[in-house]
């Protein structure tokens, strides 16, 4: 039977599989699910901050890369150079995630020629999670549409500091008696 879905819902139902996945995982086959997952969020959620005339997280580093380039050559990048450091950081943002939902790049790379990835399957999962949950944070998402819609654990999943449980905790030393 045919309904209709809010693909805001489902991007929410992946990014919180994604970190549920990440949490648990035991192998790379597990990291790779939350890629894909958070991958996929992402790609329902940039349009529409973009909608919003607001950045991605992706687009929020693809800034800073360029200011680091412009600090580093001690000038301003022409707007070609702009848009090409722009975009290739976009793309190795998303190179896991991407190399993972294709196989050849049309004319330019054979699918056979590109079977193989070089990565660590962890650190890319973390690094794609943190930019959904970013990113699903900076929708114009009411948290009562959340609660109406059975995603009250999941708006206080992604509320918590440290959804993924990946940032050390800090503690102090005890002080020492003189």
């Amino acid at each position: 039977m045919i309904q209709k879905y809010d693909k805001r819902l489902i991007a929410a139902d992946m990014l919180e599989e994604a970190i549920k996945r990440f949490k648990v995982a035991e192998t790379d086959l597990d990291y790779i699910q939350s890629i894909l997952l958070a991958g996929a969020s992402i790609g329902i959620t940039s349009p529409l901050l973009s909608e919003e005339q607001m950045q991605s997280s992706h687009e929020k580093s693809a800034d800073n890369v360029i200011r680091l380039r412009e600090h580093a050559l001690g000038r301003t990048l022409t707007s070609k150079e702009r848009e090409e450091v722009f975009s290739g950081s976009l793309r190795f943002n998303k190179q896991a995630y991407n190399s993972l939902k294709h196989a050849g790049k049309g004319k330019k790379l054979a699918a056979s020629d590109d079977l193989e990835i070089e990565t660590d399957f962890a650190e890319e999962a973390e690094e794609l999670l943190w930019a959904a949950i970013e990113d699903f944070n900076n929708l114009p998402i009411s948290p009562e549409f959340l609660i109406d819609n059975g995603k009250d654990e999941f708006r206080l999943l992604i509320g918590q500091s440290d959804p993924l449980g990946t940032i050390p905790q800090m503690f102090c030393k005890p002080r020492s008696q003189v």
